[in-house]
């Protein structure tokens, strides 16, 4: 924690996270937020003896980056709270469900603890020889949203994108619970020289952001921007529907992907914009193992984005598989954008 302290110490209390944190509109107090998570990791810091309600605030962050993006001394205090999570581990408090991600994770390869295959979603046989382009599709989409990662696969296949041999977790739900992630990383990072591509296209945010941080030598590609740029080559149709987009905080706020799934949606139907998009979006409160850890406060969190969409839309459309089940969960009609292109495109 010592290595953190000069971005602790910049904090000067002004308040301002507190406006825009999410899990702080819904619980309401201090150490619910990033200030108060600022106070808690410089007694960490300190050498104070940790307890169990610290970690229980340290844990209930989604680590949307909001209060980053508002915080005018510059502190990063989801990067302060990730360290924090780290050092209780090393002092032996650690919430039982990060271990179960650990375990889940250590006995199948997936966040899911699933231990069927990982592309029983590929409705036809994948292209397995070498190529430039690799797709990653990530826990959530090869386990639980598999018509997204067959769609997102359908599309990509035309362009030669191939999928890894052995594709395991990127490492995000452990890293962001301040566990080790590096066995995760170079399993991956083998696969990937292993199928000789220099390219890593992804269709999850939180899969883009770890990989972008942590996995170097490679060109890393969210899904819209590799098709961005390719749109004159795929077959798109004009559809007959509003909606209305959430940016994910993992690709949004984190790494400023804004303008390539908004170019793809207004080739397809009609775009309204929320209120609050962009670098102000709202956070869906599913990233951050609050989901698994506080599924009660992350509902209240994707209830409080349900207020903001606007009326008349026919789905909101999001480009992260956590994002999808967070808010789907709370009866939003919701499609992943690899889903509204495939529903351009017309095919079965």
């Amino acid at each position: 924690m010592k290595e953190h302290l000069q971005d602790i110490v910049k904090c000067v209390r002004c308040g301002r996270c507190r406006t825009v944190c999410p899990v702080q509109k819904v619980l309401g107090w201090e150490f619910a937020g990033a200030r108060g998570r600022m106070q808690m990791a410089l007694g960490l810091a300190s050498g104070l003896a940790p307890t169990e309600g610290m970690l229980n605030s340290l844990l209930n962050c989604t680590t949307c980056q909001q209060c980053v993006t508002e915080c005018p001394a510059g502190v990063d205090p989801q990067k302060v709270t990730r360290a924090a999570r780290h050092k209780l581990i090393s002092l032996g408090q650690i919430a039982p469900y990060q271990k179960e991600m650990l375990n889940r994770i250590q006995d199948t390869g997936n966040s899911l603890g699933d231990k069927s295959s990982r592309t029983s979603w590929l409705s036809k046989p994948a292209v397995s020889e070498q190529c430039e382009f690799i797709y990653f599709a990530g826990c959530l989409a090869s386990y639980r949203e598999k018509n997204t990662a067959d769609a997102t696969y359908r599309i990509l296949e035309p362009f030669g994108v191939c999928l890894l041999q052995d594709e395991r977790c990127c490492g995000s739900p452990l890293f962001r619970l301040g566990l080790d992630a590096k066995d995760l990383i170079k399993h991956n990072s083998s696969q990937v020289e292993k199928a000789g591509a220099h390219t890593v296209i992804v269709g999850c945010a939180g899969c883009y952001s770890m990989f972008k941080e942590h996995y170097p030598g490679f060109n890393v590609l969210h899904i819209s921007e590799f098709l961005a740029d390719r749109l004159e080559k795929i077959p798109l149709k004009k559809l007959d529907i509003s909606v209305t987009y959430h940016d994910p905080c993992h690709l949004g706020r984190t790494h400023g992907i804004y303008d390539a799934p908004r170019k793809i949606i207004e080739n397809i139907c009609t775009l309204v914009e929320m209120e609050d998009s962009r670098d102000k979006a709202n956070c869906c409160g599913g990233g951050g193992g609050v989901r698994l850890g506080n599924p009660e406060l992350s509902g209240s969190i994707a209830e409080n984005l349900a207020d903001k969409i606007p009326e008349n839309v026919d789905y909101v459309v999001t480009s992260c598989p956590l994002c999808y089940r967070n808010l789907s969960d709370v009866g939003i009609t919701v499609l992943d954008l690899a889903d509204l292109i495939w529903m351009s495109i017309g095919e079965d």
